[in-house]
């Protein structure tokens, strides 16, 4: 069978369709790119308006493709799937029903026997044929941290992790396998909890693994950044960067979003980050337009961004999301300033960027492969930061190049040593 995936959202959501496709694959599916598919998986994102408007033009994409193909089916899984369901030829599947996905292309008429087991947040195989070289491994699922913009703890449940011993044996397998960075994902990996284990206890754990690879640790909110993970992140084969989730600068604003930290927490921990690792690569999402937000508190927003040294940030203008806190606050913020809030920040990020990868000019950097096309080889160094080398090099392979900053550029271009 020709199988065409498309996906949306989070590392987390990459993670479990990579799993999923490598089932598939086993069982001799083949994963094409085309609309000439027999079947059409849709792994979905709900976390904002526009991701739910990128669900349903997918939708409507697929059931044009499937009609002009005659027969073939579709299935809708993910958060935007909120209970298990079927219409006509389309499958709903919610995120504990992502695992039996292989079961079900293998016989459809289980849909309405079967359920998901108990342990289904973590019954995905080992992501062995992911499409990416950097490949992300689930270890954590769930939040209750209730964020009043947040829609995540109605879709994803509570916080469960993955016992130790399974991150570790998917890990191994892996780096067997010949992935050379690990991404740790999850949807609040600074939750990680197994018996004791923490998030600092499982990088050190698989750290002292033999073989050459680099461990990449996806978004994680500042109050879980414990003292041991910032030592941790000094070792030779831990990426030197962190997506550090900050969404205002406004100690008013970061309060009416129940998130758990000041801007000064904040700034101090970005510091005793930078401390331990010099020119260490922090970037961070943040929300323009948050009911109430004044003139005041974007300015604080865009002093911290400045002070923190953002590599790069992630803007969302705010959407109101149902069932959330922050879908019921009064004092709206005017689409049109929500426009020019989210401008002003990417250009100062813009700037912030080049300021950035201008620290590499000259110097030694460990690049990974990725990626060749047109005589021209794009990876990343430990740093996180984009590099382009004029050859075509293997993929995934570790090289010792020299990076410099073009001007009007916004990634290294690298030779070889």
């Amino acid at each position: 069978m020709k199988i065409k995936i498309s996906s949306l959202g989070c590392r987390l959501n990459q993670s479990e369709i990579e799993s999923v496709s490598t089932v598939l694959q086993d069982m001799g599916h083949a994963i094409c790119r085309d609309d000439d598919a027999d079947l059409f998986i849709i792994n979905t994102c709900t976390v904002t308006a526009r991701s739910d408007s990128k669900t349903r033009q997918l939708i409507r994409h697929a059931e044009a493709a499937a009609a002009r193909r005659g027969g073939a089916k579709i299935i809708v899984a993910g958060c935007a799937a909120e209970t298990a369901c079927r219409e006509g030829d389309i499958y709903y599947l919610p995120n504990d029903w992502k695992p039996l996905i292989p079961e079900l292309i293998a016989d459809w008429d289980l849909f309405d026997r079967i359920t998901p087991p108990p342990c289904a947040r973590f019954a995905f195989a080992t992501p062995l044929k992911s499409s990416t070289s950097r490949v992300n491994l689930k270890i954590q699922d769930g939040c209750d941290s209730f964020c009043s913009y947040c829609i995540v703890p109605l879709v994803r449940g509570a916080p469960q992790s993955k016992p130790a011993e399974q991150v570790a044996r998917e890990f191994r397998e892996l780096v067997d396998a010949g992935y050379r960075e690990v991404v740790l994902t999850g949807v609040m990996i600074g939750r990680y909890d197994d018996a004791g284990t923490g998030l600092a206890d499982l990088a050190e754990r698989l750290l002292s693994m033999d073989g050459r690879f680099r461990i990449h640790m996806t978004s994680i909110t500042p109050v879980f950044v414990t003292p041991k993970l910032v030592d941790l992140l000094r070792h030779e084969k831990m990426v030197k960067h962190l997506h550090l989730s900050l969404q205002s600068g406004s100690n008013a604003i970061l309060r009416k979003m129940n998130r758990p930290y000041t801007r000064e927490e904040y700034r101090a921990l970005a510091g005793r980050i930078r401390t331990a690792v010099p020119d260490f690569n922090l970037t961070t999402d943040v929300i323009v337009g948050f009911p109430g937000e004044t003139d005041r508190d974007f300015e604080d927003t865009l002093t911290l961004i400045r002070d923190a040294g953002f590599s790069h940030v992630h803007t969302f203008r705010f959407s109101p999301r149902p069932g959330t806190k922050a879908a019921e606050m009064e004092d709206t913020v005017p689409e049109k300033i929500k426009t020019e809030r989210s401008r002003t920040v990417i250009g100062q990020c813009s700037r912030q960027k080049r300021e950035y990868y201008s620290r590499f000019n000259g110097r030694e950097s460990e690049f990974l492969s990725e990626r060749s096309r047109g005589g021209i080889t794009t990876g990343f160094n430990q740093y996180y930061s984009p590099i382009e080398v004029k050859e075509k090099l293997p993929r995934n392979r570790f090289y010792a190049v020299v990076t410099s900053l073009e001007p009007g550029r916004d990634v290294l271009t690298g030779s070889l040593l």
